[in-house]
């Protein structure tokens, strides 16, 4: 049986903006870490561009504070953007 996408976590090609903060992924556990924050309207999703590997620096860590408007999808409580933009405030 198929579950139907939570509007929290729809599926497909997505356009969120929010701003990029720097949190804790899985808090109080043995597998925490910290990780960038988008906070959307729609949820809170640790982000990292698309085509980047899981290891290394984020680059978007020189964009922590500043709200952006980013393209992609949730794989697995990760939102992969495909583009960003820089949402002058």
């Amino acid at each position: 049986m198929k579950v139907p996408p939570s509007p929290k976590h729809p599926t497909g090609p997505l356009q969120l903006t929010g701003k990029l903060e720097l949190r804790t992924f899985y808090a109080n556990t043995k597998r925490s870490f910290t990780g960038i924050y988008l906070v959307s309207d729609i949820g809170t999703f640790l982000i990292r561009p698309a085509r980047q590997p899981v290891t290394g620096t984020n680059p978007l860590q020189p964009l922590l504070g500043k709200m952006i408007t980013a393209t992609g999808q949730i794989k697995h409580e990760v939102f992969l953007a495909e583009q960003l933009k820089v949402v002058e405030e």
